[in-house]
């Protein structure tokens, strides 16, 4: 994004709240076993588990999923920021490692949460900026992340049953 683009975004928001205010909606048809298939916006996104896990691996584990929106999330908020800075980037690179206990998965100890326990990113920002300034737009697209803050905060999740159309 160039950064004409990020400032009339920021000041349109600035004057009218709700030109920010969006709802992100998906689909998610299951294919049987531990694979589905979701559609977001105009794109198609396969889930599964891998083999030893009970899938089929036609696509990348829903927490591998997790770990891709948290990494795509956090590239944009450093681009963002650099914008908004005027900064040209050359490239953003991000490792991402997760760990988690699959027993509360398979719900084997009930001691044990089935999320994430501990998620870390390794960030390599590539930008005609001090070294200095490149730790600051890495922290900054970090604390503006949606998805940090959607896994780091307590974001409600509501479940409704519906029946029809299935």
């Amino acid at each position: 994004m160039n950064a004409k683009t990020f400032a009339a975004l920021a000041e349109a928001m600035r004057k009218d709240a709700a030109v920010g205010q969006k709802t992100v909606s998906g689909l998610l048809n299951w294919n049987g076993g531990a694979h589905s298939t979701m559609i977001v916006r105009n794109f198609v996104i396969p889930a599964d588990e891998p083999a030893a896990l009970g899938g089929t691996d036609r696509g990348a584990s829903p927490m591998e999923l997790v770990l891709a929106g948290l990494m795509s999330c956090v590239a944009v908020s450093i681009a963002y920021s650099a914008a908004e800075e005027g900064i040209d980037l050359h490239a953003i690179a991000i490792d991402v490692e997760g760990d988690i206990d699959l027993r509360g998965l398979f719900g084997v100890a009930d001691d044990v949460r089935p999320g994430f326990e501990e998620i870390r990113l390794i960030v390599r920002v590539d930008a005609d900026a001090s070294e200095e300034t490149i730790e600051d737009l890495v922290h900054r697209g970090y604390r503006r992340s949606p998805a940090v803050d959607s896994l780091t905060g307590r974001v409600p999740v509501r479940v409704c049953i519906g029946r029809e159309g299935v």
